[in-house]
């Protein structure tokens, strides 16, 4: 789980701040009428909402921490930031890398989902991953992809823990026995940062409040009146629909579908959600699902391969895994399928 002591990226770890898109961007607003304030953000790649209840200066000054830490995440996380702890790991070429206790801790949970998936997720992806570009609907060859995916195996990846001195925290190290694998760590880094975040604004104070990281959303206590906050099963081809709503606690919902990054082509959708056998999008009869689970990185490290799985043996996965609180699988007409 994260680290609730919230350490600093190390020397060796973070020697330069590689610059993010819209930095210095922060917008909070004054609690409306609810008594409910809000702060948007950019990290990851998308828009970061955070909605709060209580003492406005109380909820900006921990909005603005989790904002800090948010980007603390993105530096060590980023697979495109050049002296993240994952891009250096990448660009090692097989040789021992030291990395922040963050990113081993996340790096050990993205084996177990491998594990628990049987390599339907996989978190050295990015040897096909970039050869994609879905934003401008680039499509590589045939011969590249099988090249590719010769060097996708999350086994490869080898994590060594070593015990510091007394009082002092261990080190940290990574290793691709592939010198051309490649980890991409997307699948699971937002479900990651949300429960540290979750743990972050409950250390401060806040006791209500959702955190929202582009699709991924955590909830926390229920609002003033006694009602649970409700999400949105969204519908998969429209970002701006939703199919239904769930009711939630203290719980997270992620959503992942094949219309989130993808392109048409002759009348056929290519999409993001790639199997790493082939390198090429999954077929699947799930358009998309929300998986609901006490911890978001569960929520998250399951829903990919809930996608991948499709409907029926998706469900069965459900049924095997109880950290699922439930999931709502979106088929490609628009029909949810609750299970349990």
């Amino acid at each position: 789980m994260p680290d609730t002591t919230r350490p600093q990226p190390s020397d060796k770890t973070s020697e330069a701040l590689d610059p993010i898109p819209l930095e210095d961007t922060f917008v909070f607003t004054e609690p409306n009428e609810a008594g409910m304030s809000t702060a948007m953000f950019y990290a990851f790649n998308t828009v970061i909402t955070l909605q709060a209840f209580g003492d406005a200066n109380e909820v900006r000054a921990a909005m603005e921490a989790a904002r800090d830490r948010c980007r603390f995440f993105e530096r060590l996380f980023s697979r495109t930031l050049p002296h993240s702890d994952i891009a250096r790991l990448n660009a090692a070429a097989g040789a021992e890398t030291p990395l922040h206790p963050e990113t081993f801790r996340l790096l050990q949970a993205a084996q177990h989902y491998c594990a628990e998936s049987q390599g339907t997720f996989d978190v050295t992806i990015g040897a096909a991953g970039r050869l994609w570009n879905f934003h401008e609907g680039v499509m590589p060859s045939e011969d590249a992809l099988a090249q590719a995916v010769k060097h996708v195996d999350w086994h490869t990846l080898v994590l060594r823990e070593e015990a510091g001195a007394e009082e002092s925290a261990p080190q940290c190290f990574a290793r691709l026995e592939d010198p051309q694998a490649s980890v991409d760590a997307g699948g699971i880094a937002k479900g990651y940062i949300a429960d540290d975040l979750t743990a972050l604004l409950s250390e401060r104070g806040v006791q209500t409040f959702i955190v929202n990281l582009g699709g991924n959303v955590v909830t926390h206590g229920v609002k003033p009146n006694g009602a649970k906050w409700k999400i949105g099963v969204q519908d998969p081809k429209r970002k701006d629909g939703i199919l239904g709503a769930i009711q939630l606690g203290n719980a997270s919902a992620v959503t992942s579908g094949v219309y989130e990054r993808c392109f048409e082509r002759d009348g056929t959708l290519y999409h993001h959600i790639l199997d790493p056998r082939t390198g090429m999008p999954v077929e699947t009869d799930a358009a998309g699902v929300t998986v609901v689970a006490d911890a978001s990185l569960d929520a998250e490290g399951f829903s990919t391969t809930l996608v991948a799985l499709g409907i029926k043996e998706g469900a069965a996965f459900v049924d095997a895994h109880p950290q699922i609180r439930s999931a709502y699988f979106v088929d490609h007409h628009d029909r949810v399928i609750q299970v349990p």
